[in-house]
């Protein structure tokens, strides 16, 4: 990000906060600009997201659909932007004191939710909309599902049910490290449900906006969407998906242990004992009539 983009969401920023805090006089451009320049090594710090292109060739949805997707993940991106900037500037010490009243635990709600919202954009954005989609028996996707849910039908079944649940949220493939298999879930909103740790390859959008203009008609409305979109996947991004998520070896942090054996532990063992005398040999003397 170049200096004049820095310049411009510093420049939003301070207006805006300006204006929440019912300042009403106006702002000296020239002024906002020196504010730019003198927080610029802050901004640097603050984390800028750039919204990326996409290119969806499914006719399953249409162009006021589509149209209307791609502004609404730019919207994420551009408050995440706004919101990390922010970020920046709060009392980290003094204001998230007061729970009931938080400038900034608002901001950092606000910040996952608009993070996620970018995140799982670009990552159904990238996995659907292959109008030549297919999937081999000898594929890992194929395979995989197959292993981890009986047959590959069965996974089917629980994803669409996954995506059936999910109010306004997403239906999502992922790969769970504690467990080393694949399983399915639903994410309400943006940030309700997210497995930890859990690596996603195949994700499905299932707010309203995705689905109601192109299926109102039917009250299948919904399911119907979900078919569309699954017999559309593109399974060469979900199979390298896979490759990377199981090479990531996330599963060893579950492994990590403490060197050596913890105090409470050691406590715990010696009362485990039950064959020895409670009263340890250091403890008694040998000296008599002293």
């Amino acid at each position: 990000m170049n200096e004049k983009e820095i310049s411009k969401i510093v420049s939003q920023s301070v207006k805006k906060t300006l204006e929440d805090r019912g300042v009403k006089q106006s702002v000296n451009e020239s002024s906002l600009a020196g504010v730019a320049k003198s927080t610029r090594q802050v901004i640097k710090e603050a984390v800028i997201l750039t919204p990326k292109a996409f290119v969806l060739k499914t006719e399953f949805q249409s162009n006021t659909t589509k149209e209307n997707h791609f502004k609404l993940y730019k919207s994420y991106v551009d408050s995440f932007n706004r919101i990390s900037s922010k970020l920046d500037t709060v009392d980290k010490v003094k204001d998230p004191s007061n729970a009931n009243d938080s400038e900034f635990r608002r901001l950092k709600q606000d910040e996952q939710h608009n993070l996620n919202g970018v995140k799982l954009h670009e990552l159904y954005f990238d996995n659907i909309s292959d109008l030549a989609s297919n999937i081999g028996m000898d594929s890992i996707p194929f395979i995989r599902l197959a292993r981890d849910w009986g047959s590959f039908e069965s996974w089917q079944f629980d994803f669409r049910a996954c995506g059936m649940a999910a109010t306004e949220g997403w239906a999502v493939l992922y790969w769970e490290p504690f467990k080393q298999r694949y399983l399915n879930c639903f994410v309400e909103k943006h940030n309700i449900g997210v497995p930890v740790g859990g690596i996603p390859v195949l994700v499905v959008d299932t707010w309203h906006h995705a689905w109601f203009r192109d299926f109102p008609d039917s009250p299948d409305g919904k399911l119907n969407y979900l078919n569309a979109m699954m017999r559309e996947v593109n399974w060469n991004v979900v199979e390298a998906r896979m490759i990377i998520a199981e090479r990531s070896n996330i599963q060893q942090i579950f492994m990590i242990k403490p060197v050596g054996m913890p105090e409470t532990e050691r406590m715990v063992s010696n009362v485990r004992i039950a064959n020895a005398p409670p009263i340890d040999k250091s403890q008694v003397t040998t000296k008599i009539g002293v």
